[in-house]
């Protein structure tokens, strides 16, 4: 009579190790690009967030807000028309600005109203757009 260990034979194991070889080499070829994508996106549903609360803070304090965009330092700053700035952000690792609005910069009235704007950020090889209407509506593209 024959007793049998209840272990792995070397077999099994290198099977197992080139198995997980393989799975472990295409996550990490896949994991930058989605890396990326997951910050180009999250800056900006940040900045449309960000544009929203500066339409209220108009609305609410009957005085006109505007955001400063900085495309070389790579952030932006909500401020009170002419005023110091309130708050300022920055944008994650490897997302940029590639366009901006006339003078860098989003107005709102204080009745809630813009001028017309785009934001376009991009990181890789992905692109979103934050778009701010007339009326001052913002959404992300």
């Amino acid at each position: 009579m024959v007793a049998r260990s209840s272990g792995f034979t070397v077999v099994e194991l290198m099977a197992c190790t080139a198995l997980l070889a393989v799975v472990v080499g295409t996550t990490v070829v896949r994991l930058p690009p989605l890396v990326a994508s997951v910050r180009l996106a999250g800056a900006a549903h940040r900045l449309a967030a960000v544009l929203r609360q500066a339409r209220g803070r108009a609305l609410e304090r009957n005085t006109r807000m505007e955001i400063h965009f900085d495309s070389a330092a790579r952030r932006w700053d909500v401020r009170e028309f002419g005023g110091l700035p309130l708050e300022a952000q920055a944008l994650p690792d490897g997302v940029s600005f590639t366009t901006l609005p006339a003078g860098a910069r989003v107005r709102f009235s204080t009745i809630g109203t813009a001028d017309n704007a785009t934001i376009t950020l991009a990181a890789g090889s992905g692109s979103r757009r934050v778009v701010v209407n007339q009326r001052g509506r913002v959404r992300v593209q």
